[in-house]
């Protein structure tokens, strides 16, 4: 059976690597050493693989082919330089991840698939944090957690126990590691499509949604720049720290369950359209059952309009 040897939740806030010198020195470098824990602790699991469960910013997924999970298979998986990160550029396990693809299906879960998926900062925040290097390979597992309607979490928890099932009946002594990427509590300039009128805004949106950056105007670009800095300045990022914490809470507790109680709506209300993301650690909870979470870093950063934090599922 494969092993899994390490697993992990972080967040992967862009605005933290665009940003990073904007926020206190305390906050720095309580948030650097969380990552660096986790990058030695990841090291000192030797995994051959690390399995990414992430999402995506209409950089990849657009409202034309927009999956609830998408597992990447074969060639590499190559960042799209977006917030000012590298264009990091990994290998894919690929028989880890026919693998998985054979037996996710075989279990109950339609994932859809793609050939050298390309991957935001969803994905290459934590690769930058973690492993900039680029050395390890890994799967990547896209999860849509930003057009509604989302996968449910209680969807992504079983997702989770799924994958624990089928690694136990594949290659031996694989060694797979887990990170769960996203999160915690903050709010981004992206609105339900499905509420979008037909006027200038709501068609902006919608070339956006359906293009991505790289396909619309530069006109359209420029507004949706300025929609950026009015959600910064109006404060729309906010945080909800009590949320955040009563989130870890659970996770220390090893009650990943709870988590199966919380839909959309709530998560919204109370943490933000960003702490959808949450169905990224979810998946990996499913993954790890009997455990619970060590809190390795949770810190409350107002200038980078997020809660950002690390745990290691024990």
């Amino acid at each position: 059976m494969a092993d899994i040897v390490a697993a992990f939740g972080v967040t992967h806030a862009v605005i933290m690597i665009r940003t990073w010198e904007r926020a206190s020195r305390a906050h720095r470098d309580a948030v650097r050493a969380g990552y660096d824990e986790v990058a030695r602790r990841l090291r000192a699991a030797q995994p051959d693989v690390v399995l990414m469960v992430g999402g995506d910013h209409f950089q990849s997924f657009f409202l034309d082919n927009m999956p609830a999970f998408c597992l990447g298979v074969d060639g590499r998986c190559v960042g799209q330089g977006d917030g000012g990160l590298p264009r990091y550029d990994l290998a894919v396990h690929a028989a880890l991840a026919h693998d998985l693809l054979t037996g996710l299906i075989d279990e109950g879960f339609d994932l859809a698939f793609a050939r050298s998926l390309p991957a935001d900062h969803a994905f290459m925040t934590p690769v930058h944090m973690i492993f900039p290097q680029a050395d390890l390979p890994i799967v990547p597992l896209f999860q849509n957690c930003t057009a509604p309607p989302l996968p449910t979490v209680a969807r992504c928890l079983a997702l989770g126990g799924a994958i624990r099932r089928v690694l136990a009946g594949i290659e031996p002594d694989l060694r797979v590691a887990l990170i769960g990427t996203g999160g915690l509590s903050h709010a981004v300039p992206l609105v339900d499509w499905r509420t979008l009128g037909d006027d200038p805004v709501g068609r902006d949106w919608l070339a956006f949604m359906s293009a991505g950056r790289q396909g619309v105007d530069p006109a359209v670009q420029q507004r949706l720049a300025d929609e950026v800095l009015r959600w910064g300045r109006e404060g729309l990022g906010r945080i909800s720290e009590d949320f955040d914490r009563e989130l870890l809470a659970w996770m220390r507790a090893g009650e990943y369950a709870r988590l199966a109680g919380l839909d959309a709506a709530t998560i919204g209300r109370r943490g933000g359209n960003g702490a959808q993301e949450i169905r990224n650690w979810a998946t990996v909870m499913g993954a790890m059952p009997g455990t619970r979470a060590e809190l390795l870093f949770y810190e409350a950063v107002p200038e980078w309009l997020t809660g950002v934090a690390g745990v290691a599922f024990q």
